[in-house]
């Protein structure tokens, strides 16, 4: 509010200044007006007005407003006219009009140029002077003439003239003085300060020399008409003192004589003196007189006694008719060389500036682009002072370096003398093996190529040799100068780097021994010269036993030192092979070279081999102080066999492997053909069982389990797969899907399909889940969820597990019986008695069922012991309260026999072979 209030008081104070200002300019400029005409040479009311719009824009309004308001007032005297008059409204116009023409001018010349005229180009001036001098101006002197004409101050002769004169007063004013206002205040300041000196200064002092001079003509030209007009009428009043007696007689004498003494060109005026008072007798014409109160001549006579006095004032046209046309002549030309003298040091002043400023720009420019040029050189130096960069140049033709930069010292030891000073220098320092690449390189490749890169080793000063990539550039004059220029970079680490991720790429990590991908490259060229030369070698495939109950009992920190120091034990007999490598986890590969000269030689002494190699791996290890034994299961495939390719013999070895694992472990055995019939079964198998899991190939058929009167009680289900009309049954693809990790896949099919066949069914229904499965995170909570979705009731589902899946942490196993119990499942032991019988679990857990295994039953009838087994266990479940099953009962023997002892329940082909649950049912 008070920053408000100040702004108002400041923009009061500069309006009344600026208005004092204008009007008493004008009221000095209206000293110089022409009084036919009512124009002056340059009426300072135009160029100041429009200088000011174009510098203050509205704000100076109130200024122009007041100033022409003063004018009005003192130099046209308006408020004689005041009233609802004729006059009155004249007046009034002409105020308007005097407003409007800075107005219409300074506003227009914004909107055409802009708030910020610069006038700094020709073609911007000349626009300038179009909008703000002629067109508006030729406008605002219209309205004048014909305001003016109305009026009754002009007359109809010489219209255009006197509407010229006016039009060519307001342009010198915006010619002059508009250029001196906006050199003093426009913005930028930056452009119009410096035209203060070189534009308003100028202008300004041609303007006051112009008028300083016209004064002086003006002053000689209106003595002259004057001593005309005193002449004159001291003629008339001296003829008339002689020749004339009274009033009536002078009055007839200036009638009489009016065109012979050219009386028209006066106002003549007679006055009386009676007493102290002149009376006004005689007025010749109402005419337009002149405002110059010196040209006006009084003159006194005595006619008849009486004192008159005679007033001879020139009409205007008797003072344009005497007046030298030659001094407003000269007046208008001095004015418009001024005008234009002004125009010019707009024009040159502007151009000063556009080329200081494209000068100053261009500095700029080049100044940023320096930096930048600067800045550059100084990266690209850091650039080349920190990388291991040395610039050379030798001459061939002498094998004389003669040029080498700084860095050569602090990369390679040597001084910048000797590289320069020493005969052959440069070839002393490569190594001996690159020296004739490096010179064939020079002396080859300069007449196809301008630039050649060539990698060689030179030595250090320290005598160790570092790699460096050179970069030669052969001139085109190279056949008269014989010289060649380089730039080495050192490359060593990035050799180093290259050769470890080589190593790293055919190398184990762990054990430094050779990965699979070298050993399938090296057994590849033993089986091509084996091929050639009709020799024989082997390939071992080593496993390691129960390597990760090891690991996972003592951490894999511990695995990693076992795993280094069987590779040590390997690399004993590295002798006798060509290869050893790890394949991974705890698998080792080796191969021996193509030396024997037939298959038999070659098992026997192989065999031999692999037997050492066995005992040895079996001696303890001694890992942070203790002692652990670790046995290995080997195989062995001779090559090259038939057509044998690499993977097909280290497939051979695998499978020998896994034969000494299913025989007991830590033991060799020979690859034959027969065990690749075993391993084809396998994968068929695993071919058809991931089949049937990704095409939902299985069933279920149903045992019914009886009681001793034959009743059905339960049914026990029993997954299938048939493939191609053929029936693979669990015994064959359990233990694979165990091995390839799909039993949780088909355990839960089994579960889920048999669920919902309990919706429908009065019997309980059994599902065999295997140690695996239970064991498997999320096997308990799918069984309520399925149990929960089937909405099945408590002691309808029986989950049947073989005694291995309480083998491990009792504690969690009875947590996960107890859950299953929580839900309504009941839990049979299935083939009981041939695995881990304790009665300790028996004790611990909540058990329903024992399944007395098939075996015990099949020999009940010719061998006792089975016969007490079976009495023991169902006497032992009997004292625990659990229910005994008997299974694979096929005679009426059997189960009469199974009945005497006490058994609940039966299963097998005596009460039917697994089927159809509806048709069981």
């Amino acid at each position: 509010m008070v920053s408000r209030r100040r702004s108002i008081a400041w923009w009061t104070v500069v309006n009344v200044t600026v208005a004092v200002v204008y009007a008493s300019c004008c009221y000095m400029a209206q000293k110089y007006m022409v009084r036919p005409t009512l124009s002056v040479a340059i009426w300072p009311a135009a160029g100041l007005g429009i200088g000011l719009i174009m510098v203050w824009g509205k704000k100076i309004i109130p200024a122009l407003v007041m100033g022409e308001i003063i004018n009005s007032l003192v130099l046209y005297q308006i408020h004689l006219d005041f009233g609802w008059n004729k006059m009155a409204m004249y007046d009034m116009l002409l105020l308007a009009n005097n407003i409007f023409r800075p107005l219409f001018a300074g506003f227009l010349a914004r909107y055409v140029i802009g708030p910020e005229p610069r006038l700094i180009q020709f073609k911007q001036i000349l626009r300038f002077f179009v909008f703000a001098t002629m067109l508006p101006c030729l406008l605002s002197t219209t309205i004048f003439v014909v305001l003016l004409t109305a009026a009754g101050h002009y007359t109809t002769d010489d219209y255009f003239v006197k509407g010229g004169l006016w039009y060519l007063g307001d342009l010198m004013s915006v010619l002059i003085l508009t250029p001196v206002v906006m050199a003093f205040f426009a913005k930028p300041r930056t452009i119009w300060r410096p035209r203060i000196i070189s534009v308003a200064l100028p202008v300004s002092a041609g303007f006051l020399m112009v008028f300083a001079l016209f004064n002086s003509f003006k002053s000689y030209e209106e003595n002259r008409i004057n001593e005309l007009v005193k002449n004159h009428a001291s003629y008339i009043v001296n003829t008339a003192e002689i020749h004339l007696f009274s009033y009536q007689e002078l009055i007839q004498y200036l009638e009489q004589s009016r065109d012979g003494l050219n009386l028209d060109s006066y106002k003549i005026e007679i006055d009386e003196q009676q007493g102290d008072v002149w009376v006004n007798r005689y007025t010749s014409q109402n005419v337009l007189t002149t405002r110059h109160q010196n040209l006006i001549s009084h003159e006194t006579l005595q006619l008849g006694n009486k004192p008159y006095r005679i007033t001879f004032t020139p009409t205007n046209q008797y003072f344009s008719e005497e007046s030298s046309s030659s001094l407003w002549l000269t007046l208008f030309i001095a004015l418009c060389f001024t005008g234009f003298v002004g125009i010019g040091m707009l024009t040159l002043t502007g151009r000063h500036w556009l080329t200081a400023k494209a000068v100053k720009d261009r500095t700029i420019q080049l100044k940023l682009i320096n930096q930048e040029l600067k800045e550059r050189n100084n990266n690209y130096q850091r650039i080349i002072e920190s990388q291991p960069v040395i610039f050379w140049k030798v001459n061939l033709q002498l094998d004389k370096v003669t040029f080498v930069s700084h860095e050569a010292e602090s990369i390679l030891g040597y001084s910048v003398d000797e590289w320069l000073n020493q005969p052959h220098f440069f070839s002393k320092i490569i190594h001996p093996d690159d020296i004739s690449l490096v010179k064939d390189t020079m002396h080859k490749d300069y007449q196809t190529e301008s630039n050649v890169e060539v990698e060689y080793r030179i030595k250090h000063v320290n005598g160790q040799y570092r790699w460096f990539r050179d970069v030669l550039h052969i001139p085109e004059d190279f056949n008269e100068s014989h010289e060649v220029m380089g730039m080495l970079v050192d490359i060593t680490e990035k050799k180093n780097d290259t050769e470890k991720i080589h190593h790293l790429a055919f190398h184990d990590y762990l054990t430094q021994l050779p990965n699979r991908q070298k050993f399938q490259n090296v057994l590849h060229d033993l089986i091509q010269y084996g091929q050639q030369h009709k020799k024989y070698g082997a390939v071992l495939f080593l496993d390691m036993d129960r390597f990760k109950v090891l690991n996972d009992a003592l951490g894999h920190h511990f695995g990693d030192q076992l795993l280094l120091k069987i590779a040590n034990r390997l690399l004993e007999f590295d002798e006798d092979f060509k290869v050893m490598a790890r394949f991974g986890g705890d698998e080792f590969v080796l191969a021996t070279d193509c030396e024997y000269e037939n298959a038999n030689d070659a098992a026997v002494q192989i065999i031999l081999l692999a037997e050492q190699i066995i005992n040895r791996l079996a001696e303890a290890y001694n890992i942070n102080k203790h002692h652990h034994i670790c046995t290995v299961s080997m195989g062995i495939s001779l090559y090259p066999i038939d057509n044998s390719t690499v993977n097909d013999i280290i497939r051979q070895a695998d499978v020998a492997m896994y034969r000494s694992k299913e025989q007991g472990r830590n033991q060799v055995t020979m690859y034959h053909e027969s065990m690749q019939k075993d391993n084809d079964k396998m994968l068929f198998v695993e071919q058809v069982l991931r089949n049937a899991v990704s095409h939902d190939n299985f069933i279920l058929k149903y045992q019914p389990i009886v009681d001793s009167d034959r009743n059905v009680v339960c049914f026990e289900s029993l997954i299938r797969i048939y493939n191609d009309q053929q029936t693979i049954y669990p015994d064959d693809f359990i233990p694979v899907a165990e091995d390839t990790d799909l039993i949780q896949q088909v355990g839960r099919w089994v579960i889920s399909h048999a669920c919902l066949k309990i919706m429908d069914c009065e019997y309980n229904i059994s599902v065999n889940v295997s140690s695996k499965q239970f064991h498997q995170q999320g096997f308990i909570m799918y069984i309520g969820q399925m149990m929960k979705r089937f909405n099945i009731e408590a002691g309808k589902l029986v989950i049947e597990l073989t005694e291995g899946v309480v083998v491990g942490n009792i504690k969690e196993i009875q947590y996960k019986f107890n859950r299953l119990k929580d839900m309504g499942v009941m839990i049979a032991i299935d083939d009981f008695g041939t695995g881990y019988s304790s009665l300790e679990y028996l004790r611990q857990l909540p058990i329903d069922y024992l399944k007395i295994d098939k075996s015990f039953v099949f020999d009940l009838g010719h061998d006792e012991s089975s016969r007490v087994i079976i009495e023991t266990i169902i006497s032992m479940a009997q004292h625990l309260n659990l229910k005994t099953v008997a299974e694979g009962v096929e005679t009426e023997e059997q189960f009469k026999v199974l009945k005497a002892i006490g058994c609940d329940l039966y299963q097998g082909y005596l009460f039917g072979k697994p089927g159809d649950l509806m048709s069981l049912q």
